[in-house]
């Protein structure tokens, strides 16, 4: 009888280590669901003093910053991977940073801003 009862206590010890360890496994396989659904952008931009500065996350081709009005103000072939590149426009406005198809809008103000997530 003491038998029994102690292998009930260690099969429902098992089945306990058992469920943690599925938790466990549910919860890796959430967070590492939710790192890869989640769209990086390749790089960012902010206006400093008047000048645009853009940081390259990963290498970016074709680079352009222009004004309100579409005109190209400055124009990068390529910045390497973990970089940046100084673009330096008339004063306050609105500019647009463009990278291939993607487009981040950069407002420039007599005070500087930095956004956020900006590296230092």
């Amino acid at each position: 009888m003491k038998a029994l009862d102690y292998l009930s206590k260690v099969g429902i010890l098992l089945i306990g280590i058992a469920l943690i360890i599925l938790a466990s496994i549910a919860v890796h396989a959430y967070i590492t669901f939710l790192q890869h659904s989640q769209k990086t952008s390749p790089f960012t931009a902010y206006c400093t003093y008047n000048a645009v500065v853009i940081h390259a996350y990963q290498e970016l081709q074709d680079v352009k910053v222009v004004d309100n009005r579409s005109n190209i103000l400055c124009s990068f072939d390529r910045i390497p991977e973990d970089s940046e590149e100084l673009c330096m426009v008339g004063g306050e406005g609105v500019y647009a940073v463009q990278v291939g198809e993607r487009k981040d809008v950069v407002e420039c103000r007599t005070t500087p801003s930095r956004p956020i997530g900006a590296p230092d």
